[in-house]
């Protein structure tokens, strides 16, 4: 049996908390040396990490059926960064913002996505989610160099789209 290569695993977790760190005390740094220093893959990995540790620590608060409040944590925090980055990418397309693609709108949302490490803690959510707008708006500023007023209202109007797609899907299924 070939030895395990632990530096690789050190290195790849010295990594993630050196990207935590720079996020979350220098979000503006980050996000403007984004493009050339990071790929997607980096950013998908990056979100899969935040969304497993944000999954063990929020079912440490569920008084039954661990395994179903994990899996179901897991998804929300894996397939809302996809929502986020599609309404955010329609928007800014629809706006005729020409300097974001797909990949890149995600990766932004994605390092966002650091948030979760704390949005488990009871009565933080709603902060967290503040402040992983806030993230994804200097990632705009920085990275796709648009403008702070286009920005806030590329937000406010990806958070409104986000609204009625939530309202839309609550109608035509009946769920009150």
């Amino acid at each position: 049996m070939p030895a395990i290569d632990t530096a690789a695993y050190r290195s790849a977790g010295a990594a993630f908390y050196r990207d935590m760190m720079n996020i979350l005390l220098q979000p503006k740094d980050f996000f403007q040396t984004l493009p050339e220093r990071k790929s997607a893959g980096d950013a998908v990995r990056f979100l899969c990490i935040c969304a497993g540790i944000y999954s063990i620590a929020a079912t440490v608060f569920a008084h039954e059926n661990h395994l179903l409040y994990f899996f179901m944590f897991l998804l929300n925090a894996l397939f809302i960064p996809v929502v986020t980055a599609t309404g955010l990418y329609m928007v800014l397309y629809a706006s005729g913002t020409k300097t974001m693609d797909y990949a890149r709108t995600f990766q932004i949302v994605a390092y966002a996505g650091v948030t979760l490490l704390f949005a488990w803690i009871p009565g933080m959510a709603p902060f967290a989610e503040i402040f992983k707008y806030y993230l994804i708006g200097a990632g705009l500023v920085k990275t796709g160099r648009i403008s702070i007023a286009r920005t806030i209202g590329t937000l406010l109007a990806t958070i409104a789209l986000l609204f009625l797609a939530l309202y839309m899907t609550k109608a035509l299924t009946g769920l009150a």
